[in-house]
């Protein structure tokens, strides 16, 4: 199993989304996991285009201004979700903080 965590500080600008691209083909990661995207969005077709192909899973929370940003993609074949969750979307997040 092949795993890639990496804190790419900014994925908006094209030469690192081509970085992180050619590491997971290179290394035929199975699980990678980005930290510090710094990005408020992202669709299904950029992480496509990181991934390298159609046959992935993603979780993404978003960053809060050019803070924070993370990004889970993985292989069908290997991982499968069976739930996921985003504390902001949470009613009463202090609890969560607190267990």
């Amino acid at each position: 199993m092949k795993i890639l965590s990496y804190n790419v500080r900014g994925l908006g600008k094209k030469a690192k989304r081509r970085e992180v691209r050619d590491i997971i083909k290179k290394q035929k990661i199975e699980l990678c996991c980005i930290q510090e995207t710094k990005l408020e969005e992202i669709t299904k077709f950029r992480c496509m285009g990181l991934w390298g192909n159609s046959n992935f899973d993603w979780a993404f929370s978003e960053s809060v201004g050019r803070s924070g940003g993370i990004l889970s993609m993985w292989d069908e074949d290997v991982f499968h979700k069976s739930s996921s969750w985003n504390v902001r979307e949470t009613e009463n997040p202090k609890r969560l903080r607190d267990c």
